[in-house]
């Protein structure tokens, strides 16, 4: 018998595995990279977000402006107005409307009103979800 009991310690003793401690390592190593995982989804998700609100005022902004250059020209005025996007979230659009002579009148000349042209400022914002204030801006000329 003392022969099978010391066959069986040399099976015992060349037999592999992993120790507590390693498995327990390697968790904590999982673990990290899966938490590390998670917030990088968490950023991918606000980025995606951020990029939705910014394309929906950009729509907003580039349909006002359009709207302002279809516009006839004597009634092309500064305002504003407030929309709520398909995302819920609340847009306000700005414009301010300046009146002036096209570049290059010599100065001294005065211009009559058919021949000046209106430059339009358009500011679209928004606060977002987090309570950051976001504008995007647009700028066009219209000639009579």
């Amino acid at each position: 018998m003392g022969k099978k009991m010391s066959n069986k310690l040399k099976l015992l003793k060349n037999t592999s595995g992993f120790t507590l401690i390693e498995v327990m390592l390697a968790i904590l190593i999982l673990a990290f990279g899966m938490m590390a995982m998670a917030l990088l989804q968490v950023t991918a998700i606000r980025g995606g977000s951020f990029s939705n609100q910014m394309t929906q005022a950009s729509v907003l902004g580039q349909d006002k402006i359009e709207e302002l250059k279809n516009t006839s020209y004597n009634s092309i005025v500064s305002g504003s107005d407030t929309i709520t996007g398909g995302n819920g979230v609340t847009y306000t659009r700005t414009w301010t409307v300046t009146e002036s002579d096209p570049p290059g009148t010599p100065s001294g000349i005065t211009l009559p009103s058919s021949k000046k042209m209106k430059t339009i400022n358009l500011t679209v914002s928004w606060t977002g979800p987090q309570g950051n204030a976001h504008s995007v801006q647009f700028t066009t000329i219209v000639f009579q």
